[in-house]
């Protein structure tokens, strides 16, 4: 997988504003904590989780936790989604409408950049479970400690 820097992250993640985000913390063992992208600034994310707000520093020297957003393969796009975007006045806003409703959409960072045309998920920053598989998984983990 090609490694992209912080800065264009941020280019990626400010396209999902409003969306659900799974965060791994690496430095402690906890639990997979799900949130809401609230907004973006030049070394970090802002994430509401249960109603705070909280900024998580993104850096290409040290990770301090994952961030991926919880999103949708196209392949789940319904005719009806389909037939709404294909009547919107503008062809241009086609993409960010799909973005706004969580699908995986294809990147653009910057002319001539080698990940251009892949999937948010390619690049490792997009997940497509849903919430309540994160929430399962992390209950299997609490229960496989205690044995």
């Amino acid at each position: 997988m090609e490694r992209i820097t912080t800065a264009e992250q941020l280019i990626i993640f400010s396209r999902y504003i409003g969306q659900q985000v799974v965060i791994k913390s690496l430095l402690n063992n906890e639990d997979e904590t799900i949130g809401t992208l609230k907004g973006v600034r030049h070394s970090a994310l802002l994430i509401a989780i249960d109603e705070v707000n909280r900024w998580i520093p993104l850096n290409d020297n040290f990770k301090v936790c994952e961030v991926r957003l919880l999103l949708k393969p196209l392949k789940k796009l319904t005719a009806s989604i389909i037939k709404t975007a294909n009547n919107l006045p503008v062809q241009a806003f086609i993409t960010p409408y799909y973005q706004q409703l969580g699908f995986d959409m294809p990147v653009f960072i910057a002319p001539e950049h080698s990940c251009n045309c892949k999937y948010v998920h390619e690049l490792d920053l997009a997940d497509y479970r849903t919430p309540a598989e994160i929430f399962e998984r992390n209950q299997q983990a609490l229960i496989a400690q205690g044995t």
